[in-house]
């Protein structure tokens, strides 16, 4: 009874071992192209609520995170409107899970997985 006990805690261990081992971590895109490209200015634009965004060709290559700023609201006459001078922007976090790339918004938890795209984990 005793080397089943053992056994079970050794296999749930190794087990839990191989799980965390698969823990998404902060990622940079190694390749990915236009197609790849299009998927970040989709999942980004759904979020912004609709507004369009232009993304460098070298997007999410040298840091895990983006930061879209808002655009701020304008009155007739191009001034910023009152009270309107602080808007946060919006962050969205590339993690490495396995295999695949992730593209996060933490704000509202949502995330899409980059079909084709080849990224690598960086230093915290």
């Amino acid at each position: 009874m005793k080397a089943i006990t053992i056994l079970t805690l050794g296999s749930m261990l190794l087990l839990t071992g191989c799980q965390s081992g698969a823990a998404a971590e902060p990622a940079v895109l190694v390749a990915g192209g236009a197609e790849v490209r299009q998927q970040l200015n989709d999942f980004i634009t759904s979020i912004v609520g609709g507004n369009t965004v232009t993304l460098a060709d070298d997007v999410l290559q040298q840091s895990p995170e983006l930061f879209i700023e808002q655009r701020m609201p304008l009155d007739s006459q191009g001034r910023p409107l009152d009270g309107r001078h602080q808007l946060p922007s919006y962050r969205f976090v590339l993690v490495k899970a396995g295999d695949s790339c992730i593209l996060q918004h933490p704000g509202s938890g949502k995330s899409v997985r980059l079909n084709g795209a080849r990224c690598q984990t960086v230093a915290r």
